[in-house]
C-alpha cells in the first residue's frame, strides 16, 4: 500500500489518463458521501414513487421508504452500481499498464478489499475509543472486491464469451434467489449483530450489512459489462467509444427493466437484493451516465468544470475511509448536536456542508500527494 501511487489532478492530462473516468468516479464518490450523511435525515426532497417504490426521496436508498419492500430505484441506489461499473472499466487499462505482474495485483487487491470492508464497517460502528464493533462484516467494500476479482477475470475471455457470462451468471443468480431463502437472507433481522461487545447477537447478521456475500456476484455482472465497455477505451477511438456506450446502456438498460416489469414486483429492481433487473438496468444507467462525462470531458474537451469530481475520483478509497475518521474528530469538537436530527432542505444543506468539508480534508491530501491505493 502506497501513498504517492495516482498522480494528482493536475497531471491527468500529461499523464494520459482518461478524465471522464476519473470525474465519472469522483462524482459517485462525493454522491455516496453525501447519501450516507443525509440517510439519518426526515422530509427530504424529490418524495416521489421510484419505478413502483412507495413514496421515497431520490436521496435516499428505496428500501427506506415507509413500509418499504425494497422494490424500486432512486439516484442513492445507483451510487453502488456507478462504483463497480467504473471498477470494470478500469480494469483493461490496469491490465494493460501492469502487464505480468497484473494477477498478483488483482489477489492482494481483492483480499484488501475485504479486509478493509470489515475495519471500514467496525470503525464505522464502533466508538472512537474501543473495537465495540468489530466483526466478520459483510458491506459494500467486500462486495466490490468479489466484483473486482470477477470482473477480472472475465477479461481473460473474449467479448463474446463475456456477454454470455452476464447472463449465465444472471440466470443463475435469479434461480437461486426464487428457490432458496438463505440466498438473500441470513439471520434474525430482529436481533442484534454479533460483535465483540455483543456476543449474544445473532452470527448470521454480520453477513448481511449490505447484501450476502454469494449475492454479490450481482455486482460482479455489473463489473463484467464494465470490462466490455473498458476495452473499446484502450483504443481511444471516440466513434468505437460512444457506440459500444450506446450499445451497452440502452441494451441493458431495456432488458433489466422489462425483467422488472415482467414478473412485479417479484423480478423488481431491487438494490438489497441486488436483484437481476436491478444490476442489468443499472449498467445500462452506468454507460450512458459515462458516456456523458466522456462526450464532455474526452471528446468536447471541457474539463476545468469537472475538478471538483476528480478530487474525490483521484484518490477515492481515502475519501472515502475519511468520513468515520472526520467523524470522530468533528463529534469530539462538538459539532454532533448540529449534525443530528435534521430535516427537509435544511438537512439537504448541512448533507453539502458535511461533504465539502471531506472535498477540503481530501484536497489537502492530494495536494501534498498523499494517495491511497491498494
Amino acid at each position: 500500500m502506497n501513498n504517492t501511487i495516482s498522480a494528482p489532478p493536475q497531471q491527468i492530462k500529461q499523464s494520459g489518463r482518461i478524465a471522464s473516468i476519473d470525474a465519472f468516479r469522483g462524482f459517485t464518490v462525493l454522491a455516496m458521501i453525501f447519501v450516507i450523511q443525509v440517510a439519518g435525515y426526515t422530509n427530504l426532497p424529490l418524495t416521489m414513487s421510484w419505478f413502483g417504490s412507495p413514496p421515497v426521496s431520490t436521496f435516499k436508498h428505496a428500501g427506506d421508504a415507509i413500509n418499504a419492500t425494497g422494490v424500486g430505484l432512486t439516484f442513492t441506489d445507483l451510487v453502488a452500481p456507478f462504483f463497480v461499473f467504473i471498477v470494470g472499466m478500469a480494469l483493461p487499462l490496469s491490465k494493460k499498464r501492469r502487464g505480468a505482474d497484473w494477477w498478483k495485483h488483482v489477489t492482494k487487491r481483492t483480499f484488501m478489499l475485504i479486509a478493509l470492508g470489515v475495519i471500514y464497517i467496525s470503525l464505522a460502528l464502533g466508538s472512537a475509543n474501543t473495537w465495540g464493533g468489530l466483526s466478520y462484516w459483510w458491506g459494500i467494500l467486500q462486495a466490490i472486491g468479489i466484483a473486482y476479482f470477477m470482473g477480472a477475470v472475465s477479461t481473460q475471455f473474449p467479448q463474446w464469451q463475456r456477454w454470455i457470462a452476464v447472463f449465465v451468471i444472471s440466470g443463475f443468480h435469479l434461480f437461486m434467489s426464487m428457490n432458496f431463502n438463505w440466498w438473500l437472507h441470513l439471520g434474525n433481522p430482529n436481533a442484534g449483530f454479533w460483535t465483540i461487545a455483543n456476543l449474544s447477537g445473532d452470527p448470521l447478521r454480520p453477513l448481511t450489512v449490505h447484501c450476502t456475500p454469494w449475492a454479490s456476484i450481482s455486482y460482479g455482472v455489473i463489473t463484467i459489462v464494465g470490462t466490455i465497455l473498458g476495452e473499446s477505451l484502450l483504443s481511444r477511438d471516440h466513434k468505437k467509444i460512444i457506440t459500444q456506450s450506446i450499445i451497452i446502456g440502452i441494451s441493458f438498460f431495456v432488458i433489466g427493466y422489462l425483467l422488472h416489469l415482467y414478473d412485479f414486483p417479484k423480478f423488481a429492481m431491487n438494490k438489497d437484493n441486488v436483484t437481476v433487473s436491478y444490476a442489468l438496468a443499472t449498467s445500462g444507467i452506468s454507460a450512458i451516465t459515462f458516456l456523458i462525462f466522456y462526450l464532455i470531458m474526452d471528446v468536447a474537451k471541457y474539463q476545468k468544470w469537472a475538478w471538483v469530481f476528480i478530487v474525490f475520483g483521484s484518490n477515492a478509497l481515502l475519501g472515502y475511509f475519511l468520513q468515520p475518521i472526520v467523524r470522530i474528530f468533528v463529534y469530539a469538537l462538538g459539532f454532533k448536536p448540529y449534525l443530528m436530527g435534521l430535516s427537509g432542505w435544511y438537512a439537504m444543506f448541512i448533507g453539502l456542508v458535511w461533504t465539502a468539508l471531506l472535498w477540503v480534508v481530501l484536497l489537502w491530501c492530494n495536494k501534498r500527494n498523499i494517495y491511497w491505493r491498494i
